[in-house]
């Protein structure tokens, strides 16, 4: 199972909305870095993406378009920093946990713990990402 493209769209959720929350993201075209860990997969899932985005993408209408069934809680930020609690209701469990984000404008980094019980099974997930702006969009 590929946890990966709805925890991209969900960091990128995230990422975004942190800033909403004030810390600073430049609009442009940013290359993504993320590497998953589950603790039932031996090895590793990584991924490198690149998206554009926009000052429009960073609207808080935009931003909620996507949030699927996750609830944020407990979000603290600063101009550089970002941390919060979710909980997601995903293929008919919750998952559970917290999350870092850290950005200097150009470039950002961060962390994704989450955990849930799958069938009487523990699952947990970290994920781990760093982006850098790699210019503009064209």
């Amino acid at each position: 199972m590929s946890y990966l493209r709805p925890l991209t769209a969900m960091l990128l959720f995230l990422a975004f909305a942190a800033q909403a929350e004030g810390i600073k993201i430049t609009p442009g075209k940013w290359q993504i870095q993320m590497t998953s860990t589950m603790s039932i997969m031996p090895q590793p899932m990584s991924k490198t993406l690149e998206e554009c985005i926009s000052a429009d993408q960073l609207s808080p209408a935009q931003l909620m378009k996507d949030s699927g069934s996750c609830k944020v809680s407990d979000i603290k930020s600063t101009r550089s920093d970002l941390t919060w609690k979710m909980v997601c209701m995903n293929h008919g469990g919750e998952m559970a946990g917290t999350g870092k984000f850290t950005s200097t404008g150009d470039q950002m980094n961060g962390t994704l713990d989450l955990g849930m019980d799958m069938n009487g099974q523990p699952l947990q997930i970290l994920t781990k990402w760093s982006g850098k702006r790699i210019g503009a969009c064209k």
